[in-house]
């Protein structure tokens, strides 16, 4: 297609080489006038893109991850009932008392060393003089 000086803009934008040329003699367009303007529209649209697939993915990978904590859950406490009721057919009865044995020996032991605990706190709670700020002012 000629390039028609005398022609409108439209009828030569589809001349290619028009373009190059200029219009009516003027330099040609500077090709990398617009980087800024399109960098920055397409940070704005990559932007707003990557937010609406964050939101279009979070109640989904909320519900996976939901599941994901069951599944595990359910996994423990299968694992756990099943091999506490394996264990209890082919442990030895004398295995069996001397584990219920020391469990209670273990759980007195603990109960009497937070005892102890408590009254050695409640002991000094007495015995500490209070610091210049808790007297009560008459």
């Amino acid at each position: 297609m000629n390039h028609d000086p005398s022609a409108s803009p439209e009828e030569n934008a589809e001349d290619p080489a028009a373009e190059s040329r200029g219009s009516g003699g003027s330099p040609p367009r500077d090709p990398f006038r617009d980087i800024p303007h399109t960098i920055r529209d397409a940070f704005e649209n990559g932007g707003r893109d990557a937010r609406r697939a964050f939101e279009d993915a979070l109640p989904k990978a909320k519900e996976d991850f939901s599941k994901g904590i069951h599944d595990v859950a359910y996994a423990f406490a299968y694992a756990a009932a099943f091999g506490g009721a394996v264990i209890r057919e082919i442990t030895p009865e004398n295995l069996k008392d001397g584990i219920r044995e020391g469990s209670r020996s273990g759980q007195r032991a603990a109960e009497e060393m937070m005892r102890q605990r408590r009254e050695k706190a409640g002991r000094e709670a007495r015995e500490t003089p209070p610091v210049d700020g808790d007297f009560e002012k008459v």
